[in-house]
């Protein structure tokens, strides 16, 4: 089962009644999201099972080409991604500690598939959680205009566990820059990978117009606001476990300072339904 969800920005959406946090967490149903339904206006999406990654160290790799289009190298690329990660594993939660989760640099990625085939698996156990691409010769999705990045998420829709993610960002259509703050004309590659590095560990637009998580681009925007660490810890509390299916080691890959990592092996679990869901970002109206 596939579901393909667009989490975008419209003007006019009927206001609801959203809950108090202004964070909002990307679920099982926000398949059933209006088109253009925009939280800020709206409140969070109701309904659903959240998503979550069920392992503390997820694997992401960069496309090693990197933009050559835009003359960003895949080394700075990395460097650039690595900062956007770093911003959400480096942070305090209210009780204390850090959230219980960290994506992790695994090289760069000589080679990338058009999506996981970990979407049509009947087992998925991907050597790489995460993949970052950038799209040079075309963007292949709607409203070509006005998008940025867009993440692709793989997770199993009665659990809500996370499979993996796909971001691609719209370097055919946008200048880039991985300099802070970024020169006029160009946009700031690290907050549009602060902001997508979110989604993929499971949060959705936010609420509050300050926030990272908010639809729309900000330059700028690297350093986790109140809001958005609310939001990561309450997904992934210092204390939470990993929990659910049978946890194998794979040999090949070690995290920061030589540590293992754990892996799901989900053909241990039975077989899972998979869905997708798009989250994207968007280019503000502002000039």
């Amino acid at each position: 089962m596939r579901l393909f969800v667009v989490c975008g920005v419209a003007i006019g959406v009927v206001a609801i009644v959203g809950r108090a946090e202004a964070f909002c967490r990307t679920t099982t149903t926000t398949s059933s999201e209006p088109s253009g339904y925009d939280p800020a206006v709206s409140g969070c999406w109701e309904g659903g099972v959240p998503l979550h990654w069920p392992i503390s160290q997820v694997p992401y790799g960069v496309a090693a080409a990197g933009s050559p289009a835009r003359n960003v190298t895949g080394a700075e690329a990395t460097r650039v991604a690595d900062l956007a990660f770093s911003a959400w594993k480096h942070t305090t939660c209210a009780g204390g500690g850090a959230p219980s989760v960290e994506g992790f640099d695994d090289g760069p990625l000589a080679s990338v598939p058009d999506a996981s085939d970990c979407m049509t698996s009947l087992s998925c156990d991907p050597a790489v959680h995460d993949v970052m691409v950038f799209d040079d010769k075309e963007w292949p999705h709607d409203d070509p205009v006005n998008t940025i990045a867009l993440t692709t998420v793989s997770y199993g829709v009665d659990d809500g566990r996370i499979f993996e993610a796909f971001t691609e960002v719209n370097s055919y259509e946008h200048a880039l820059s991985t300099a802070e703050p970024p020169p006029a004309g160009a946009y700031d590659l690290q907050a549009v990978f602060t902001h997508e590095a979110g989604h993929f560990l499971g949060l959705a637009h936010a609420t509050e117009t300050t926030s990272i998580m908010y639809a729309y681009y900000q330059p700028g925007a690297i350093h986790l606001t109140p809001d958005d660490v609310s939001g990561i810890c309450a997904i992934y509390t210092p204390s939470r476990s990993t929990g659910g299916c049978s946890i194998a080691r794979s040999p090949a890959v070690s995290g920061p300072s030589g540590a293992d990592v754990a892996w799901i092996v989900f053909s241990t679990c039975g077989a899972l339904r998979r869905s997708r869901a798009r989250r994207r970002s968007r280019r503000s109206t502002l000039a």
